[in-house]
């Protein structure tokens, strides 16, 4: 039997559900899943749209998959932690009109699904608008899933860009520095390069993390180094010159400012969780 998901139809943002509203800076990820190997942002007003998908993410039925879609995370986009970002985007098309979701313009490189209502489908206009699939409300747990899936596929086929913010000035932003996270860039360049100047950058900044640009940088490096040190292959020292850190000391510093914990032993600790897995 299909898996229906309709605890709202009819949500807009004028009239929000007061006992199930997303407050801020609290996440839909399950615990235990910071590190998920793919990371899925839902961009929407409805705050029960992305408990069902967070839900869908977090259920049994992927621990029968394939190991590189075994951990598949949903959150809301505003929830992703300073320096992570979401390699698969699902943009809620419901009510285009009312929140401009819809409408969002996004890197078209992005791996995008369109979350659409059964009878407002129109196939045609869900594929010129650049998405690279679309999931229909209201949800069929094994179509969330399945369409996931194909999106880990073609992540896995092609280099694709990574979503940071809804902000396309600050996505433009994460995204020069991504690309340049191992050189030395400084703020005025990068809002020149962005196409705009450092007061408005840092105001964008401040709204999407509450942080500026210089500080979110050093997060999403402490996020990557992390992420290297997981896999074991390289030393510190090779780990920290690959993130643009000369002085391998100051590269500890900086982790253990983020992690709590020193590179050597983060990587110890990570090496005994997955022993232990």
């Amino acid at each position: 039997m299909k898996k229906v998901f309709t605890l709202t139809a009819n949500y807009t943002t004028q009239d929000p559900p007061s006992s199930t509203a997303v407050r801020p800076r609290q996440g839909l990820r399950r615990q235990g899943v910071v590190h998920a190997s793919i990371l899925a942002a839902y961009l929407g007003p409805d705050p029960l749209a992305g408990k069902c998908l967070a839900q869908i993410a977090s259920s049994r039925i992927f621990g029968n998959l394939p190991n590189e879609a075994r951990q598949i995370d949903i959150l809301e986009h505003r929830l992703l932690r300073l320096g992570h970002c979401a390699q698969i985007v699902i943009i809620d098309c419901r009510e285009p009109e009312q929140h401009g979701y819809g409408h969002a313009k996004l890197s078209s490189g992005l791996v995008q699904l369109a979350l659409v209502s059964e009878d407002r489908l129109d196939r045609e206009a869900v594929f010129s608008d650049g998405y690279s699939d679309y999931l229909l409300w209201p949800l069929i747990e094994q179509e969330v899933v399945s369409r996931l899936i194909a999106c880990v596929a073609q992540i896995a086929r092609r280099s694709a860009p990574l979503f940071f913010s809804a902000d396309p000035l600050v996505q433009k932003a994460c995204d020069l520095l991504a690309q340049r996270v191992d050189q030395q860039i400084a703020l005025s360049e990068l809002a020149r390069i962005a196409g705009t100047n450092k007061t408005t950058l840092v105001n964008r900044f401040e709204a999407a993390f509450g942080c500026g640009p210089m500080t979110w940088l050093r997060h999403y490096r402490m996020m990557e180094a992390a992420a290297r040190l997981r896999s074991g292959h390289e030393s510190v020292a090779e780990v920290a010159e690959s993130l643009g850190y000369e002085n391998s000391n100051n590269f500890s510093t900086a982790f253990k400012a983020i992690h709590g914990l020193s590179p050597l032993r983060y990587r110890k600790m990570a090496a005994r969780r997955e022993r232990s897995a």
